[in-house]
């Protein structure tokens, strides 16, 4: 009996993820962040990353930082204008409020956003990085949300990488884990790739790491994008599942058949015992 694969990502890593998939969306040169609301059921109501207000071509605004503190520098910078992914991330929830959600961010938002955040009624902040800490926009941010009542920690996955393959979807998942790749007919461990030029390599670390308990990481994870191929067992089964079905359905319609045609027969005898009445009476007069 096949079991429940146990390299999934776990909630939080989901969404972490969601959000660093996102920055990928981001036109910023320099730094791209992401943020994904989620409320208590676990469902995503929101996503966002950095970017330039809608209408304002990407290619015509300025992506440099501000050199020094002149007027100048400043406007011809990014700063004035680009918007951050947790503002975003609220302007494009899917619900008319997102108040009690928590909200997943690469960065520690700086001190515009936490005022984003407290008016919004989100009640926790999940970031990955605080690299800026000690800058007073950070300071700032803190004061903000520990005054609102708006919890912040820290969340680093247990793993580095989240691998997406698109290729996997052409794959046969073994019930070993193994994974067959339909082109090639090569066997390979879920949650590496078939990269041919990378398998004599891994070979050696495998060998060199003989006996040696590892913590799993991002790299030896099953890819995101995955999907399930039913064996042959599995399609006898279901086929004879929708054999056992269309069977239900025709004696169904076999039993509905006979009822009608009985309706019918007894309809006839009735209107004919009604007529077989009425003909003494019609004669008479």
């Amino acid at each position: 009996m096949p079991y429940k694969r146990s390299n999934y990502l776990e909630w939080e890593e989901y969404f972490m993820s969601i959000a660093f998939l996102s920055a990928q969306r981001s036109k910023d040169p320099r730094t791209q962040v992401g943020a994904c609301i989620v409320n208590r059921q676990n469902k995503i109501v929101g996503i966002g990353y950095n970017g330039m207000p809608i209408g304002c071509d990407d290619d015509e605004m300025p992506w440099n930082r501000s050199d020094d503190k002149s007027t100048d520098s400043w406007l011809n910078s990014k700063s004035p204008y680009v918007c951050h992914a947790e503002l975003n991330a609220v302007l494009n929830k899917n619900l008319a409020d997102v108040s009690d959600c928590r909200i997943y961010v690469a960065l520690f938002p700086c001190n515009m956003c936490a005022q984003i955040i407290v008016q919004s009624g989100i009640k926790e902040v999940v970031f990955y990085s605080d690299k800026y800490h000690d800058t007073p926009a950070m300071i700032a941010s803190r004061r903000l949300l520990d005054m609102a009542g708006v919890k912040y920690r820290q969340f680093r996955p247990s793993q580095k990488k989240v691998v997406i393959d698109f290729e996997v979807i052409e794959s046969t998942p073994g019930l070993d884990g193994s994974v067959v790749l339909k082109k090639s007919g090569e066997t390979i461990d879920s949650g590496t790739t078939a990269d041919n030029s990378n398998s004599k390599g891994q070979d050696s670390v495998n060998n060199n790491n003989k006996g040696v308990d590892k913590t799993p990481s991002f790299d030896n994870r099953a890819p995101i994008s995955t999907a399930f191929v039913p064996n042959n067992q599995q399609q006898t089964q279901q086929q004879q599942r929708l054999d056992r079905s269309a069977t239900s359905v025709e004696s169904g319609v076999w039993c509905f058949s006979n009822v009608v045609t009985s309706l019918l027969f007894v309809g006839v005898a009735v209107l004919c015992t009604w007529f077989g009445s009425l003909l003494p009476s019609l004669t008479t007069e």
